[in-house]
């Protein structure tokens, strides 16, 4: 024998002298168990030191050891007399460790504890009592003459009292009887019998409609369910119970759309035969085979033939049972269910929070709804944009919760054909397509405004396209706004002057959103300028210099000037300017030849030149120069005496003519004063004022000097295009004493026959 088999025994004597004392050496646990059952009894092996371990640990029952374990030697060891075929065992890993109790028998009940050693920490003890259950027999049944009943008793009628004894044997603790008539309690008045180790409950039940199987049940122990017997009461009533059944394996009356499917109604405790008829949501049914009933069962059954459709979901399917032997209004027994029909998902996208019908303005939140109408319900959902999987698009920003796909914000790339489906158990269903327009305010699109001829166009881009426009037309000096309904406009709406450069503004709007940034563009119509004249002649008709040219296209109006040398013969000076009406002084050359424009210029002097300008209501073109040749001057000079026919001498002749002539009347008043007789008062002299028209038009007299020009010579439009000066402002203009600019160039010099 070993050290360690040796001090294992001594322990075991050692122990064996000290009695289990409750409430002194360790906790007591009660614990419960059937007989033939398993249990477990747990010992706690925890030490309170995390350093410690187990050394030894002993099981007791009553004050025998029936197993122990030696953690030095690692050794078990357990009573053979208790451990019989193998039935004790432990699992020393665990913590509490359990110990293992198999195939229960009525003496297992004692008093049972552990001992546990420690290295360290002192000796603990646990104790369970243990109380084994024994169950009683299975109830049966005797009537009121003592005689045992099977299965069942009767036949009885409605207000009959039924007598009858339910007995149980043996048991421990003793069994409680009670009487229950279906589901409801009726009688718990268990009591010892004359028999030994019997228990009895003697039942008095007046039968009525709802009297049925009767059960006896019997128990001593929350561990284990009533033991109970029942017996069948044969009485004769209408059906006590209907119940529709389906021939193939369904569940919960769960159907396929479109499957053939029988059912079977069956009607329970029935006597005598009764009649089954059918009815689907009110509708009588008629394909039902023969019915039968089993006179021993008391049960009468119909078959049906059903072919659900998706529309028969959750519609009821009854079995009503009439019993003919029973007087009308309590004959009657049904049982209806609930058809559950699956099918395929019905699916189809609904748009919400949206004012217009499939569309969303940018920027918006928008969500799209995946309709659902399937059975079961469907546990998949996929979405679909242009029927591209949007799972599959990892550039997209939406949010998808199952059936609803939302957009925060809307941009105008998510407008396209969204489509969902939806999959459950009997398989997946896809909606038709919707298409979804994101609507956005309009916007430019290239330069926003452009001219083209003389159409402006306002060049935006939108959803759904503008339906008005508002431009806003600015000069230096003019403002005009206009609303139309097409995005192009003519110039010739437009009634501001549009003869330099217009900032045009243009904002489009439909009926969705106003446009944040207005198209604007800063227009010049210089381009839209007629040319200039090319064949423009001289001529001195009818006392003066006229100019004739042919028409230019696109001009509507002509505009002549007249240039004179400065005093200083440095440069030329506007001295007139005037508007010649298109046609207006219109020359017919010949039949062959097409018509001429024509003006009058007055008067021309050597170093003088004419100007002419086509123009229209975007401005004139360059100025055409000419300048009168010599032989055309000459022509044109007048007699000598024309030189008092002159404004300015014409009045200085006057004035002279008119002192001349006061003198003259004064010196022959005088004489005719010295002739009178009687003295005459001295004459009043009169001094003539000169008005002041006239003192203006002799202080801005002076002559002007001209310097010949050297060359014939034309000036282009940007020099030449001012305002119309008058004769008076002109004399008073200062003396331009600087070369022309470097931008006049020669164009033509010609003169007409005279």
């Amino acid at each position: 024998m070993s050290v360690c088999q040796a001090l294992i025994y001594f322990i075991l004597i050692l122990t064996s002298v000290y009695a289990f004392i409750i409430g002194i050496d360790g906790p007591l646990l009660h614990q419960e168990a059937l007989e033939d059952d398993n249990t477990t009894l747990h010992c706690d092996t925890t030490s309170a030191i995390s350093e410690d371990e187990l050394s030894l640990l002993v099981w007791y029952k009553g004050d025998d050891s029936i197993y122990s374990y030696d953690a030095r030697s690692n050794n078990e060891w357990s009573s053979q007399t208790f451990n019989t075929s193998g039935r004790l065992s432990i699992n020393i890993n665990k913590r509490p460790t359990p110990l293992y109790i198999r195939s229960l028998r009525a003496d297992d009940e004692a008093l049972y504890h552990c001992r546990v050693e420690f290295l360290h920490t002192p000796t603990r003890y646990t104790g369970v009592n243990l109380t084994v259950i024994v169950l009683p027999s299975k109830p049966f049944f005797l009537d009121e003459m003592g005689n045992k009943i099977e299965d069942k008793i009767g036949p009885f009628f409605v207000g009959d009292t039924l007598v009858i004894n339910c007995l149980v044997i043996g048991g421990r603790p003793p069994p409680h009887i009670s009487w229950y008539n279906g589901e409801v309690l009726v009688d718990a008045t268990g009591s010892e019998s004359d028999i030994p180790n019997v228990r009895q409950n003697e039942l008095y039940l007046p039968i009525t409609r709802n009297t049925n199987r009767i059960t006896c049940k019997a128990t001593n122990t929350l561990l284990s369910a009533p033991i109970s017997s029942y017996i069948d009461i044969e009485i004769y009533l209408s059906a006590s119970n209907v119940s529709i059944h389906w021939l193939q394996d369904i569940e919960s009356n769960t159907l396929k759309a479109g499957n053939n499917y029988v059912v079977k109604c069956i009607a329970y405790e029935v006597n005598p035969s009764p009649d089954i008829a059918w009815w689907l949501n009110r509708k009588h049914l008629t394909q039902y085979s023969n019915q039968t009933w089993n006179h021993m069962t008391k049960t009468a059954e119909s078959h049906l033939q059903l072919k659900p459709t998706i529309k028969d979901d959750r519609a009821t399917l009854a079995g009503v049972t009439t019993n003919p032997a029973i007087p009308p209004g309590k004959n009657s027994k049904a049982d209806v269910i609930t058809l559950n029909v699956t099918y395929v998902p019905i699916v189809e996208v609904l748009t919400v929070e949206t004012s217009k019908l499939n569309g969303v303005i940018e920027n918006d939140t928008f969500r799209l709804i995946c309709e659902v109408d399937a059975n079961p319900r469907a546990n998949r959902f996929m979405w679909y944009y242009n029927n591209t999987n949007i799972h599959e698009n990892v550039g997209w920003q939406d949010y998808i919760f199952g059936n609803i796909l939302i957009f925060k914000k809307t941009f105008r790339r998510h407008t396209g054909q969204y489509s969902c489906s939806a999959k459950n158990s009997m398989g997946e269903g896809k909606a038709e397509g919707v298409d979804i327009t994101v609507f956005y305010p309009p916007e430019c699109t290239n330069n926003g405004v452009s001219l083209i001829n003389e159409i402006i166009t306002c060049q935006v881009r939108s959803v759904p396209d503008p339906n008005s426009f508002t431009w806003y037309i600015r000069t230096d000096s003019q403002f005009e706004n206009l609303t139309t309904q097409s995005p192009s406009i003519s110039l010739n709406i437009i009634t501001i002057s549009l003869t330099k450069t217009a900032n045009i503004t243009c904002e489009a709007n439909n009926g969705v959103a106003k446009q944040q940034n207005l198209c604007t563009k800063v227009i010049s119509f210089k381009h839209l300028r007629p040319q200039a004249p090319r064949q423009c002649d001289l001529s001195y008709e009818r006392n003066q210099f006229q100019i004739h040219c042919n028409p230019v296209e696109n001009a509507t109006h002509y505009e002549i000037t007249v240039w004179r040398m400065s005093t200083s013969n440095a440069s030329l000076i506007l001295n007139h300017k005037s508007a010649m009406g298109f046609g207006a002084q219109a020359l017919i050359r010949n039949a062959d030849e097409g018509w001429r424009v024509g003006g009058q210029l007055g008067t021309l002097n050597e170093g003088d030149e004419a100007g002419t300008a086509a123009c229209n209501r975007y401005g004139c073109s360059e100025i055409l120069l000419l300048r009168p040749t010599e032989k055309l001057l000459n022509a044109a000079k007048l007699p000598w005496w024309y030189f008092f026919l002159d404004k300015d001498v014409g009045m200085i002749v006057g004035g002279v003519l008119l002192v001349v002539v006061f003198v003259i009347s004064t010196a022959i008043a005088v004489c005719a004063a010295r002739r009178s007789r009687v003295k005459q008062p001295a004459p009043v002299i009169q001094v003539v004022g000169i008005d002041d028209f006239t003192r203006e038009f002799l202080n801005s007299t002076r002559d002007l000097k001209a310097r010949s020009s050297c060359s014939l010579r034309s000036r282009n439009s940007n020099y030449f295009e001012t305002e119309e000066v008058g004769l008076t402002q002109w004399r008073h203009l200062p003396l331009i004493h600087d070369p022309p600019p470097p931008d006049v160039t020669l164009t033509r010099h010609r003169e007409s026959a005279v």
